[in-house]
């Protein structure tokens, strides 16, 4: 069979659709290949940067925070090592299942958990700041999506010690209070970021590598360990025995203005805060505002005797019914009437007439600049947040009585660090000086950044300062602060009794009794303070607030090594705290804290530089426990101290002869087998029995009504 002929016609229209279909096709090839171009050459950085955000992502990991050290560089607040878990639910295949496997491991409700995984977001955290056992226990289960990074959590290794200066640390690992607030920017470091590589599922298949983090700096407290322990101790005992609503004590050096301790109860421990009431939280010392009573009358007289309004040996008229503002006739506390009085006198009696009509001298305005040159209705400018300013009205809301009320310490709030700070200017010659916590902040590497210059403002002369030592000393030696007397220091200082306002007026029953004063008087080297909130039965000052400070600042003082200006005297039937201290503080982790406080009583018929347990002086009965606490050795001799070591099995490593000035571990520390005790001894602190030349009176009870 014959194909039939092509024609010409048909060849061309062929020719033209191969034609056409290579041109399509050439069209196709250049286009793919331009954008193709686009794609690998031309914007090829833009690509790879959109890719790698896509794969890339991060985590934040906190600094680890600033140590707080006190004077000693010893830790009062340190960041210790932990984990926290967290998850990409996306990556998570069975949430439920998942779930049930992790909550027993973090003590957490299995739904709880279960919602966290379930709930589609790109990042959840789980739990928090865990030790590193648990999370290493979590990520060996081998769950998709759940992984860990390292943190730190804040350790406060002495529990309630200083507790509300220093304050704590919350979730996020911001300071909420105390120094840990007020330092929040020096103590938190910076954040550090670890990047990680996820694929299309969200999957992790790569980390980088955790660079150093930035830590925080360190700060340096003028506080010292072992006299903030006393500080609580003696103030703790002094509540608990008087059954009172709360108090607070503050050491100062007069000098400087450096705080030293700064006890408030009720305590709280910062390891455990959530478990305590916030009302626990307050620093006392600074946000507690209360009528200081007969103790303002130091700062009144002073503003009189400054302006060379009295001579000291003037006769002053205290005879009742002699000053009168308005319609009220004043009257002494306790129903006295002491007639006629020279200056210090008038002091040492705390007498109400006396000094109101003395300050009349003087004028409202008079009164009022000097108040607030001592630094009374203003902030001391402490480092701690919180601080109050304390309340006193300009002198044009004043009524007619305020002179009077005011000259003995009513009608004005004051802080208990206010009254320790105004009084240093009587101790330290005349100079206002601003307390401080802090001594120095170090950076991460150690170098100082910072360091307190102490600030002074002469606010009364220093012959003032100085008669008015003299005067407060008298309060000591014959006045109503005779309970306060020191053994083997000379001291001064001032009782006052106040009366609580309740309702708008002076409660019968509810008081403040509080002491303040210095030692030793020439030299001093600390000024405190003791405030105790609702004392129930005995109320006055000198049985209540002055004997805590006569413990304080004798253990202070023999804590500091301070020469002993006068002889030391006999006492009798003292109990015997040194021996006898409390189990709430001190114990290093892993010690138990259910230990017990040994009671034990001395009676000591002569003050000499040894004695043992079987000469009677001092009978303790101490049972060899894991509960048993490190007493106190503060003026113990080497006898004493090596008897008691022998009887609890502990390695004595003793310095220096004398009596017992320092001692590792602190006291209330907990007993354990094989610790060494190293106690420090100086024969500065010891006295000799032929020195014993006085012998100890009784406490002077204040005069009746609740005023000095």
């Amino acid at each position: 069979m014959q194909r039939p002929a092509t024609s010409d016609g048909d060849r061309r229209t062929l020719l033209r659709r191969v034609i056409c279909l290579g041109a399509a096709m050439l069209f196709w090839v250049g286009v793919l290949g331009a954008r193709l171009y686009e794609i690998q050459v031309a914007l090829t950085d833009d690509y790879r940067a959109q890719a790698a955000q896509q794969q890339k992502g991060f985590i934040e990991i906190a600094p680890r925070r600033g140590e707080i050290l006190d004077s000693g560089l010893s830790p009062l607040a340190v960041s210790v090592p932990v984990d926290s878990l967290f998850a990409h639910p996306d990556q998570v295949e069975d949430a439920a299942r998942s779930a049930q496997a992790l909550a027993p491991l973090l003590q957490l409700p299995a739904e709880q958990l279960e919602a966290r995984l379930a709930s589609g977001k790109s990042f959840v955290y789980l739990a928090r700041r865990i030790p590193p056992q648990t999370a290493e226990e979590v990520l060996k289960l081998g769950l998709e999506g759940i992984y860990s990074h390292p943190e730190t959590r804040r350790f406060y290794p002495n529990r309630e010690l200083a507790s509300h200066i220093l304050g704590f640390v919350g979730t996020d690992g911001a300071g909420l209070s105390g120094l840990e607030y007020y330092y929040q920017d020096e103590l938190k470091g910076q954040k550090a970021r670890v990047g990680i590589r996820v694929d299309a599922r969200r999957r992790s298949y790569f980390q980088e590598q955790v660079t150093e983090r930035t830590r925080g700096n360190t700060l340096v407290l003028n506080v010292d360990k072992g006299l903030q322990f006393i500080a609580q101790q003696v103030l703790r005992e002094t509540i608990q025995s008087h059954t009172a609503r709360s108090g607070t004590a503050v050491l100062m050096d007069p000098k400087t203005g450096a705080v030293l301790a700064m006890a408030s109860y009720p305590e709280f421990d910062p390891n455990r805060y959530q478990d305590y009431d916030p009302e626990r939280y307050r620093n006392r010392a600074i946000r507690i505002i209360y009528e200081p009573g007969s103790t303002f009358k130091i700062f009144s007289l002073a503003a009189v005797l400054n302006q060379q309004l009295v001579s000291l040996d003037e006769d002053i008229n205290c005879k009742v019914g002699s000053v009168r503002l308005a319609s009220k006739v004043y009257k002494e506390a306790g129903y006295h009437d002491y007639g006629i009085l020279k200056f210090n006198q008038v002091v040492a009696k705390s007498s109400n007439v006396g000094t109101i009509r003395l300050v009349l001298r003087l004028g409202e305005e008079g009164l009022s600049n000097y108040m607030r040159r001592l630094g009374f209705g203003e902030k001391t400018g402490i480092d701690l947040p919180g601080e109050e300013a304390g309340l006193l009205r300009p002198t044009n809301q004043w009524s007619r009585l305020s002179i009077g009320a005011l000259s003995i310490g009513q009608e004005i709030g004051v802080t208990a660090l206010q009254i320790v700070a105004a009084v240093s200017a009587v101790a330290n010659g005349g100079y206002r000086v601003r307390p401080q916590m802090v001594r120095q902040i170090l950076d991460p590497r150690g170098e100082t950044l910072w360091q307190t210059q102490p600030q002074h403002r002469r606010v009364l002369s220093s012959r003032t300062a100085q008669l008015m030592r003299e005067a407060l000393t008298e309060v000591v030696e014959s006045g109503t602060g005779h309970s306060a007397a020191l053994n083997g220091y000379s001291s001064a200082g001032k009782t006052g009794t106040a009366q609580m306002i309740v309702d708008g007026v002076y409660s019968k029953t509810l008081h403040v009794p509080s002491y303040v004063g210095f030692a030793p008087v020439d030299d001093p080297a600390l000024a405190a303070v003791v405030v105790i909130h609702e004392p129930r039965g005995e109320y006055y000052a000198a049985k209540v607030a002055a004997p805590a400070f006569r413990q304080i600042m004798e253990r202070a003082l023999m804590h500091l090594e301070v020469p002993r200006d006068l002889p030391l005297r006999p006492r009798k039937k003292r109990q015997a705290s040194a021996l006898a201290t409390s189990a709430e503080l001190h114990n290093p982790p892993g010690i138990s804290e259910s230990g017990q406080r040994q009671q034990a009583e001395e009676d000591v018929e002569g003050v000499r530089g040894e004695g043992s347990g079987q000469d009677g002086r001092h009978v303790v009965v101490l049972e060899r426990s894991s509960d048993q606490q490190v007493p106190d050795f503060s003026g113990m001799s080497l006898r004493q101290v090596l008897d008691w070591s022998n009887r609890m099995g502990i390695h004595l490593q003793a310095e220096g002869s004398g009596m017992a000035v320092r001692q590792k571990p602190v006291p209330g520390s907990g007993v354990y087998d094989g610790m060494a005790l190293k106690v420090h001894f100086s024969r500065q602190a010891q006295g000799r029995k032929s020195d014993v030349k006085r012998s100890s009176a009784p406490a002077v009870a204040e005069p009746g009504g609740g005023r000095h």
